[in-house]
């Protein structure tokens, strides 16, 4: 069921305001407006001041970079006593979330759970920015899922040389930003790609950490693109979005001497945040996590360090449930909650942690036909009913200390 982004944000918007057929509990808005979408995806909020809202203090965030796709398939948000919860963002802004992460790909497939182009995610960041929330964008560089095992190119972008592909990077992302700053959604937070490990925009960008001799990707011709790709994203965000923190962002949560090895590596580079993903199943233990933030704090100590990606399973079907690593945690919804206190209580022993993200936690009820469905198992309310899980209330405490 493939939906023009202008009629698939149409119908997700009239979801938005119109909610579900179940009754609404009006005590979860708190007496707010609900963020309200046309079919230009046009904010009805005209007034909306240009400064970005910038929390005080850590950024306690959700990566709900589905939730309008879910939105407009409509699936099922129940908080603690079963009653609907209408407007999502808002709900979690008004539980202790005060910074949402939205993914952007360049030309993705709309009928498909990688569907995040500029319009949905202006739409997405809109209804973010209403319910009181800052706004991490996460720049994919691709036009489908990238991560330590694929960085591909967009398909427009295959045939440039390396030096108009730098050239294009920057001007994608400074034209990005403007586009957003223009709608008055200004990013407070940007990563320049996404778990980018393995370098970015393959294989031009590729790199390989793992410092094997010989190595095709461990040159410094290989690095040398990497860093020219980083610079030039990172110019655009400065021009555009001088107050924003940078971020550049891998997956080595608990390998403090790969993260050590890829840092070096780009300490020439113009950022601000090292941006870690942590799943315990594979990325190890909580102490292995200590680790790695030692580690980077000492070696980085200009840099703040955010977990901008975790996540645990909470019952016999999530992902992790026969990987090993992730300690004495079930796969339960009390040790789903038992991990995520557990990790906040290890992160807040490290001044240089300014921020913690739960990945997809909008994972929920959802017609099995749904072109947008993601089976893992290990969102923040329960696949079958809907339900708003204990361990949705862990992440706040981030803050709190």
């Amino acid at each position: 069921m493939k939906l023009s982004r202008y009629l698939f944000i149409a119908i997700a918007a009239c979801l938005i305001s119109c909610g579900p057929e179940d009754p609404i509990d009006d005590d979860n808005n708190n007496g707010k407006n609900d963020p309200v979408v046309d079919n230009s995806g046009n904010s009805s909020n005209d007034d909306t001041p240009d400064e970005p809202f910038i929390p005080s203090g850590k950024f306690v965030g959700a990566d709900l970079s589905q939730w309008l796709a879910y939105t407009g398939d409509n699936a099922v948000w129940k908080d603690e006593n079963s009653k609907s919860i209408r407007n999502l963002p808002q709900y979690f802004a008004d539980n202790g979330y005060n910074i949402a992460r939205l993914r952007l790909f360049v030309n993705p497939d709309l009928a498909s759970t990688a569907c995040q182009d500029l319009d949905y995610v202006i739409a997405s960041a809109r209804a973010m920015r209403d319910a009181g929330m800052s706004i991490c964008l996460d720049f994919h560089y691709s036009d489908t899922w990238a991560d330590p095992g694929k960085q591909y190119k967009p398909a427009e972008w295959e045939s440039l040389s390396t030096a108009d592909l730098a050239d294009k990077v920057y001007t994608y992302t400074l034209s990005t930003l403007t586009t957003l700053r223009n709608e008055n959604i200004t990013p407070t937070h940007i990563q320049i790609g996404n778990e980018i490990t393995a370098g970015m925009l393959w294989n031009d960008g590729r790199v390989s950490v793992w410092g094997d001799s010989g190595d095709k990707y461990d040159t410094e011709s290989q690095w040398s693109n990497f860093r020219l790709f980083l610079t030039r994203a990172a110019e655009a965000c400065r021009e555009v979005c001088p107050d924003a923190k940078i971020i550049v962002h891998i997956d080595r949560g608990g390998d403090a001497a790969t993260a050590k090895r890829f840092y070096s590596r780009i300490d020439d580079i113009d950022y601000d945040v090292i941006g870690l993903s942590y799943y315990p199943y594979w990325h190890g233990s909580l102490s292995q996590l200590s680790s790695t933030i030692s580690t980077l704090s000492s070696n980085h100590a200009n840099k703040e360090i955010m977990i901008v990606e975790t996540g645990f399973g909470y019952n016999e079907w999530s992902d992790d449930s026969a990987t090993a690593n992730y300690g004495n945690y079930e796969s339960t919804p009390e040790g789903q909650k038992k991990f995520l206190a557990d990790l906040v209580t290890t992160l807040n022993r490290y001044d240089h942690v300014t921020g913690l993200f739960y990945w997809f936690p909008e994972e929920t009820y959802i017609d099995w036909r749904s072109v947008y469905r993601i089976d893992l198992n290990r969102g923040l309310f329960d696949k079958e009913t809907g339900k708003v899980l204990p361990a949705f209330h862990c992440l706040p405490e981030f803050a709190k200390e």
